[in-house]
């Protein structure tokens, strides 16, 4: 999201509604060079009528409404930006002004894509329930839009074939290759395999204990002294109890570099999700030799063989990380291409081009001056 801000700040005047929950401190300082203005809204909780009554799978918090509502009603603004489907219901049925959702994260993916997929965990009942209450939105509540940005061609054709007339546009995620450099070297002080990401995610916490008990065991038994990072933010209990044994779970992170610079390989064996993985992209920027799912590469421009190996059982990515730590020259040749690919194609600086000639005809005709049109996020 701050590099979407920071794109669409250096272009426009954008107001941004961040809820007490965030950061803003985050949020704001990275942008304060732009023109962006963030708001906190300390949370409330939904009213409690709407508590029982709503009919969305998703809940509105007072204090978010009434701000919501306040800027609009300003009559300042040429553009909505709506960051994710669960913040639709913030607004207001009757704008007239054009709205854009973004689709872009890969804890979008439908719920009964999981289940359909077979996979057995707890709580299979309480899933079931938000499953039917998604695709009832979906089906039913679809809000109307100006326009969904999705981050892969394979979204697009999904969105577009659930929702005929809807118009769709490709955004890829991105990753700042002037911040993650890569690696100085391929030297393997310890045989450590990396898996980064919000590990509170159902769609990480399913690769992350996959990874745990169906693929480190065996490599441990080949390389008695390596290791597996777990990193990222707000660990479920599921993802934390596998602590122990080379396992490191680490919850978030002041340097998240020093991790990738210190890692062997990025294993990221994805089972579910959609879209194009940012913590992945940071990976191959670094320089890491990757290897993950087909699903894990879906909508990507990389080649498995060439730019990744790509692994859907335990035994093959087995395989392919043992391959990798016995050899230097195959880590260098696959972490030289994964860098490339970053560079050429998912540099942020590409990424979010489609933005500008999407919102350019919605602020341009009332930008008289520009400062009187700001949008919002």
């Amino acid at each position: 999201m701050l590099h979407l801000l920071r794109f669409l700040g250096s272009r426009f005047p954008v107001d941004v509604i961040v809820p007490a929950k965030d950061a803003a401190e985050e949020v704001s300082h990275p942008v304060k060079d732009v023109s962006v203005n963030v708001t906190t809204v300390p949370l409330q909780g939904p009213r409690l009528l709407d508590r029982f009554c709503r009919i969305s799978p998703y809940s509105k918090d007072r204090a978010l409404t009434s701000a919501v509502q306040e800027r609009l009603a300003s009559g300042a603004y040429a553009a909505i930006h709506v960051d994710t489907l669960s913040m639709m219901p913030y607004v207001p049925e009757d704008t007239v002004l054009p709205v854009v959702l973004d689709l872009r994260s890969p804890s979008l993916v439908s719920e009964f894509r999981r289940l359909r997929g077979g996979q057995r965990s707890a709580g299979r009942s309480n899933q079931l329930i938000r499953a039917l209450m998604f695709r009832l939105f979906d089906r039913w509540c679809w809000p109307t839009t100006h326009c969904v940005t999705v981050a892969s061609e394979e979204d697009r054709i999904r969105c577009e074939r659930a929702h005929p007339g809807q118009r769709v546009l490709v955004v890829p995620n991105g990753v700042d290759c002037r911040t993650f450099l890569p690696k100085p070297d391929q030297v393997m002080r310890t045989p450590r395999l990396l898996f980064t990401g919000d590990m509170g995610a159902e769609h990480n916490i399913e690769a992350a204990v996959c990874l745990a008990t169906e693929v480190f065991p065996a490599i441990r038994r080949e390389f008695p002294k390596s290791e597996l990072r777990l990193v990222g933010r707000h660990p479920d209990a599921r993802v934390a109890r596998l602590a122990g044994q080379g396992i490191v779970v680490t919850g978030s992170v002041a340097d998240l570099h020093l991790h990738l610079r210190e890692a062997s390989i990025y294993v990221a064996p994805y089972v579910n999700g959609a879209g194009t993985r940012a913590r992945l992209l940071e990976a191959m920027a670094t320089g890491l030799p990757i290897i993950t799912t087909s699903q894990g590469i879906e909508g990507m421009k990389v080649q498995p063989g060439r730019d990744v190996l790509v692994a859907d059982q335990p035994g093959d990515m087995i395989e392919s990380i043992q391959t990798l730590l016995a050899s230097q020259p195959d880590r260098e040749r696959f972490g030289q291409a994964a860098r490339h690919m970053a560079e050429i194609w998912y540099d942020w600086s590409r990424c979010l081009w489609p933005l500008e000639s999407l919102y350019q005809p919605l602020i341009a005709p009332r930008q008289s001056p520009p400062e009187s049109t700001p949008m919002a996020c």
